[in-house]
């Protein structure tokens, strides 16, 4: 019985250690600029790096006079991989200057499996906090979050 039980345990151990040596931490900048009323365009640093936008899908009112965006994102790495998330919501707050935000994705990102290359049947989730000036058209976040590649 003892060594079934440790047989069990090194089993589960392996298992969760695969799953594991999948994912990574990922964590970069990004900076974009509205391009219109409700699309944004610019680049990603780190471990995501390359090009993405922002659609801005609809918006409501949140809690003391914050603004709660519900956005899709269109992101390309510099090796031309895509990455798929399903829609987000970005919360901004405003501040003492006009027209200038603090943003926060309050509930993350997900990464869906519909990406290409590497990311093909990746999942995972990322979060991503900075500011937005409305004055200047420009936005400009940290993130940093896990993705977890599909075993090959």
């Amino acid at each position: 019985m003892r060594t079934i039980s440790l047989l069990l345990l090194i089993t589960a151990s392996s298992l969760f250690a695969d799953d594991a040596a999948n994912c990574r931490d990922v964590q970069g900048g990004i900076t974009t600029n509205f391009i219109g009323p409700t699309e944004t365009l610019g680049t990603s640093t780190g471990d995501l790096a390359g090009g993405l936008g922002v659609s801005v899908l609809g918006r409501s009112d949140g809690a003391n006079g914050s603004i709660i965006l519900h956005v899709h994102h269109h992101w390309v790495t510099q090796t031309g991989e895509t990455l798929s998330f399903n829609d987000a919501y970005l919360t901004i707050f405003p501040t003492p200057v006009a027209g200038f935000y603090a943003a926060s994705y309050l509930d993350g990102i997900e990464m869906n499996e519909n990406g290409t290359g590497r990311y093909k049947g990746a999942s995972g989730k990322a979060y991503a906090w900075g500011a937005v000036d409305l004055n200047r058209k420009q936005l400009a976040l940290r993130y940093e979050g896990k993705v977890c590649f599909a075993k090959e």
